[in-house]
């Protein structure tokens, strides 16, 4: 007990000082083990390396990758261009091509932070000129973006199914419909909000363009099909299939429209490492941060509690939301499903959720967290793209929030909703 004292003192502590949560979880860990005798600082390091062996989390560095491909590619461009196209006679048509087109990228990125900084880059200066709002305009690619590890393929599926040892190919399923779902009713918002603030359309359906956008754009929208329809079908695996993604992705990007060089794919490539040792990092910091708390008993313990004062699968969800909300206003989705799975897992199994449908519930409300302030990595993406405050941002985004939350209590208590691909698997 005396250790998992050290542990959460140390950890609060030094979060509250600034320290980066990797570091908070790394630091706190150690001085919790080094106030145990006969623990070496040797044996910390082999269990923040084990941490890191598993083959699934491959995938992270090829969906990364793959995202980075896609956006300097073309093939990012593309895909707007054709949304534009399809959506360009109705009422507040380039709002809804900003959420369109976030749902086409996320299913091509994985990354939220990704999504919204490249989205928000091209669109927010066009939906100005528009005649757009500015903060709402900002607000779009933030409350788009959010579904970037909803919509597959999604790093953080990934890194709940290692954690959880839930099939991955499941869980990226089980993200599909409430993903795109989420994105139509934001588009209803966006259409209710251009009738309301008249709000004209940007132009008229041309067959023609519509037909020509499409030619440009076939090849990127058959990335999702191939790689999605892969893992459905039982092809591939979800981690061959990021490798297979950043394959079909080059060669559209380099073979086909030509637009990717060797100088930047050099870059791409390293920061897509970068990236990818940053998430590893706070995958191995975890790992230890757990290795303490499993030592000491503590996920036992809390699960008992939890089970002693939540006596309905109904109340469970709700106390499982509401803490999900307010741990994704704080920290981000990585870290929270690396501490709370390995305690939340057995008590939600106790009450028979169907451990596909929990991790859906905690990826889409750890989602939405990044949406919303203080902390919400896409408002701090969308800032420097869009010049507008974290204030701004958020209040703008907030119907947006609500429609999400609305859409996340909808997967909470409807299993189908997440359920219904993974279970045709």
């Amino acid at each position: 007990m005396n250790a998992t004292l050290v542990l959460a003192l140390c950890f609060v502590v030094t979060l509250v000082i600034g320290v980066p949560v990797v570091w908070s979880l790394a630091l706190s860990s150690m001085v919790a083990c080094l106030s145990v005798p006969g623990i070496s600082l040797s044996f910390l390091a082999q269990k923040m390396e084990l941490g890191s062996e598993q083959y699934s989390l491959l995938a992270i560095f090829f969906f990364l990758l793959a995202g980075s491909i896609m956006q300097h590619g073309g093939i990012a461009t593309r895909l707007i261009a054709f949304a534009k196209t399809a959506t360009g006679s109705l009422r507040g048509g380039l709002s809804i091509v900003a959420i369109v087109a976030c749902m086409f990228f996320a299913a091509l990125s994985g990354s939220s932070v990704a999504t919204t900084a490249a989205i928000g880059a091209i669109l927010y200066p066009e939906l100005v000129r528009s005649g757009y709002d500015k903060g709402y305009a900002a607000a779009l690619p933030v409350v788009g973006g959010t579904l970037g590890i909803v919509i597959p393929p999604s790093i953080v599926f990934v890194v709940y199914g290692t954690t959880t040892n839930t099939s991955v190919a499941k869980l990226l399923m089980s993200g599909v419909m409430p993903g795109v779902l989420a994105g139509v009713a934001m588009c209803v918002y966006c259409w209710w909000y251009a009738l309301r603030h008249d709000i004209r359309s940007d132009g008229h359906f041309e067959l023609r363009a519509f037909l020509s956008a499409t030619r440009e754009a076939i090849w990127a929208l058959l990335m999702p099909l191939i790689v999605l329809g892969g893992i459905y079908a039982g092809v591939f695996t979800p981690t061959e299939s990021a490798a297979v993604a950043c394959i079909y992705g080059l060669l559209v990007s380099c073979v086909i429209y030509r637009e990717l060089k060797l100088k930047k794919l050099i870059q791409i490539a390293i920061d897509s490492v970068k990236s990818t040792a940053n998430v590893m990092l706070i995958i191995m910091a975890a790992k230890l941060f757990s290795y303490i708390l499993t030592r000491n008993g503590i996920p036992a313990m809390l699960s008992n509690a939890i089970t002693e004062a939540i006596s309905t699968k109904i109340a469970f969800l709700l106390a499982l939301n509401l803490l999900l909300l307010f741990l994704g206003m704080i920290m981000d989705a990585g870290p929270i499903i690396l501490i709370i799975a390995p305690i939340l897992y057995p008590v939600a199994m106790s009450f028979g959720i169907d451990p596909v449908q929990l991790g859906c519930i905690i990826v889409f409300n750890l989602s939405v967290g990044q949406a919303t302030p203080p902390f919400g990595l896409c408002l701090f993406a969308a800032q420097p793209v869009t010049g507008q405050s974290i204030a701004t941002l958020s209040r703008k985004s907030l119907p947006f929030v609500l429609i999400l939350y609305a859409m996340v209590l909808a997967t909470s208590f409807i299993p189908a909703l997440s359920l219904a691909i993974p279970n045709l698997m």
